[in-house]
């Protein structure tokens, strides 16, 4: 059966808070719509940017423990049969 997280109404209400705040400070803004377009723009591209970035650094990260477990488990199955001294 499926459980339901107990932190989900709380994230719910969170995002919603969120939402909530970029709304009221858009209406409130002191800046034309245009220009305010124009810097979420560039914020959203930066984020973006950095995104990709995070992405490229966790798929190399995962890469490399990915070979990492590959020789491991090499160098363990080789120990299990025999063929290869155990180093310390």
């Amino acid at each position: 059966m499926k459980e339901e997280s107990p932190y989900l109404p709380s994230i719910l209400w969170f995002l919603a808070g969120g939402v909530a705040g970029v709304g009221i400070g858009l209406l409130l803004a002191p800046q034309s719509g245009r220009a305010t377009r124009q810097m979420m723009a560039r914020k959203v591209d930066g984020g973006v940017g950095s995104v990709r970035g995070l992405r490229d650094r966790v798929v190399a990260r995962g890469e490399e423990i990915w070979d990492e477990a590959g020789l491991r488990v090499g160098e363990a199955a080789a120990a299990l049969s025999g063929s290869v001294e155990r180093t310390p």
